[in-house]
């Protein structure tokens, strides 16, 4: 599906090379570094919104693998569409223009906007050409991707073993032996806990640290600073008539008799006869929307009579069909049109006038755009006085800050592996405590966060890295050396009885001679509430008793407790009883897993036979 991601300004778009540089090459196809950046941008702003508009710097640890992996999937794309090219796969023009009117980002009131079409468009610096052809080849792709996976499926008595698994029930019991009760029977001499502590005193250094000082430019502080001239909005919204404008729009059917591009002749002028004698019998009378369903090769809009819904001119796919659509009165039908797929028929339904918003009515947005134009200029203008005087003055921010007028800010002290605010980016911190910065006591270099703001820093006080005194980490190596053993002593008795068990007894009479809770709960199923989870866990990995005695196993508890586990029956699922919810839902998450293991796995055929050079000194 494709992902519409807001554009973002770059940074180094400022000094932005080449955008037809090839970044890699695919069997003789390139990848254009412009591809590439449009792909990168869109990966990023896809994370942000995941993570609810956070800084993402801190989730991608290496920017450079971040970079491969986007490289990879533009690869991948590009062989699959290649693949489903090569086998025929194709869109038509009334199946793209349904899809651009379905995207949520285009709807108004449950209806198709051309204005928020328009206005996406020029938001992201993009034509509707450009994106017509981005959103076909995506469509290309799925129903490719479609069909390989439609390959797989998996097999009824598969789906039933699944189930008897899934609804498994397991009869078992356990002993818990809480390490607490044995904390009272452990002490530890402040001799032991030094010998710890000499031996791990490592464990016990606190991190180098270090604060800094830095400068902060951001077009959203410099929107805020923005004088809003009333004449240029004015001159600003007559530019943007024709976004703001609801053009007309006309509801449409068509009946297409497709032709293939490399169509003879002959089988142009018998598509053209099929096309004229279906207009010959609409004019006779007959069901324009009938013949539709039984003779239009547009799988997408056969089935609805032909219909097309409410289309403005700009956006039809077609030029020639545009041309007819607008030409005809409500009701008419046109004889033939050919385009790029053939021969169509079609007819208008209804007509919807043009209107235009008023300035009132936009004043806001306009407001808002002019805002963040003037300030992305302001921005590369004023980054570059930024990266100019930081790097004239290497020693001191208070040159730029005085001549942009900026506030100096500082951090709290932070560690090379986490820090708070600004300091929770990674890059921040690498490039604290780099050479240049905290060695050489330089500025560094103008540092971007994301698209719309940088920094440049320096070293405000710096610690080095210490051991913390054995009197101040005393009581805390104390306490965790009585934890430690008292586990150990819980783990040593859980032992025991188990070795009880393994001879004779029956674990119930051993936990009530050792005054322990026994816990026998009804048989329990794997999504058992009110258990600890890892108990359960291990209770389905133990081996099913093959006898009438149970299967005994003991696991050290998160929290330093052990439990002894009897294992007494195990009890597989009744399929007939299941739930046909259930069984449904399993049967289509094996079929996602075979189809998306299916796709993989042509994937990995396609890149093994693929020619695929990769510049990655152009990314």
């Amino acid at each position: 599906m494709l992902i519409i991601g807001l554009s973002t300004v770059a940074w180094d778009a400022y000094f932005s090379p080449d955008p037809e540089v090839p970044v890699a090459n695919v069997n003789g196809e390139k990848i254009t570094l412009e591809e590439f950046q449009r792909a990168y941008q869109q990966q990023r702003a896809r994370l942000q919104n995941m993570l609810g508009g956070a800084d993402i710097s801190q989730f991608i640890p290496d920017e450079d693998e971040f970079k491969r992996n986007v490289l990879k999937r533009l690869e991948e794309e590009r062989l699959i569409l290649q693949a489903a090219l090569d086998a025929g796969y194709r869109v038509s023009d009334a199946l793209l223009a349904q899809q651009i009117r379905n995207l949520d980002a285009f709807q108004s009131n449950g209806e198709f906007d051309p204005a928020l079409y328009q206005q996406w468009l020029n938001q992201n610096f993009m034509s509707a050409g450009t994106f017509e052809d981005m959103l076909r080849r995506d469509v290309i792709m799925q129903q490719y991707r479609l069909a390989v996976a439609a390959t797989s499926w998996s097999t009824e008595q598969e789906n039933k073993r699944l189930i008897g698994l899934q609804e498994q029930q397991r009869d078992m019991g356990y002993i818990r032996i809480p390490a607490a009760d044995y904390l009272e029977q452990v002490s530890v001499s402040e001799q032991d806990a030094k010998a710890y502590y000499d031996e791990h005193s490592i464990r016990y250094a606190t991190p180098e640290k270090l604060s800094i000082k830095y400068l902060e430019l951001s077009i959203a502080d410099l929107t805020r600073h923005v004088d809003v001239d009333e004449g240029k909005l004015r001159e600003l919204y007559q530019e943007r008539q024709l976004e703001f404008g609801v053009p007309e729009e006309r509801r449409t059917r068509h009946i297409l008799i497709e032709v293939p591009g490399d169509a003879a002749e002959s089988e142009l002028e018998a598509a053209r006869q099929e096309a004229q004698s279906l207009y010959q019998q609409v004019q006779a009378g007959e069901s324009f929307e009938q013949l539709a369903r039984e003779h239009s090769d547009d799988i997408g809009s056969a089935n609805d009579g032909g219909d097309l819904g409410y289309m403005a001119r700009d956006t039809m796919m077609d030029p020639a069909l545009a041309d007819a659509a607008f030409s005809l009165a409500e009701g008419e039908v046109s004889e033939p049109v050919r385009s790029g797929y053939g021969f169509h028929l079609i007819k208008v339904e209804d007509i919807k006038s043009g209107q235009s918003k008023s300035f009132a009515e936009v004043r806001a947005q306009l407001e808002q755009d002019y805002r963040r134009r003037q300030a992305e200029d302001m921005f590369f203008e004023q980054g570059e006085i930024l990266a100019n005087l930081t790097f004239e003055n290497p020693d001191t921010l208070e040159i730029a800050a005085d001549e942009l007028e900026l506030e100096i800010k500082q951090t709290p002290l932070f560690s090379r592996e986490q820090g708070a605010g600004i300091a929770s980016n990674p890059d921040v911190r690498a490039t604290a405590f780099s050479d240049e910065v905290l060695a050489q006591g330089l500025n560094s270099q103008v540092l971007e966060l994301n698209g719309d703001r940088v920094v440049v820093l320096r070293v405000d006080e710096h610690q080095e890295s210490s051991i913390r005194p054995f009197e101040e980490v005393k009581q805390q190596i104390i306490t965790q050396l009585r934890q430690q053993r008292a586990r150990a002593m819980a783990e040593a008795a859980g032992q025991e009885i188990l070795d009880t068990l393994a001879q004779a007894g029956e674990i119930q009479a051993l936990a009530e001679q050792r005054e322990l809770n026994w816990n026998h709960p009804e048989p329990i199923k794997r999504d058992v509430q009110g258990m600890d989870a890892k108990l359960v866990r291990h209770a389905f990995q133990m081996p099913s008793p093959d006898s009438a005695a149970p299967v005994y196993d003991g696991l050290a508890m998160s929290n330093g407790d052990y439990a002894v586990i009897a294992l007494f029956e195990v009890s597989d699922g009744d399929v007939t009883a299941a739930d046909e919810n259930l069984i449904d839902t399993i049967a289509a998450e094996r079929e996602r897993y075979y189809g998306a293991a299916e796709l993989m796995g042509a994937m990995s055929d396609m890149r093994q036979s693929a020619d695929i050079k990769e510049y990655p000194e152009n990314l």
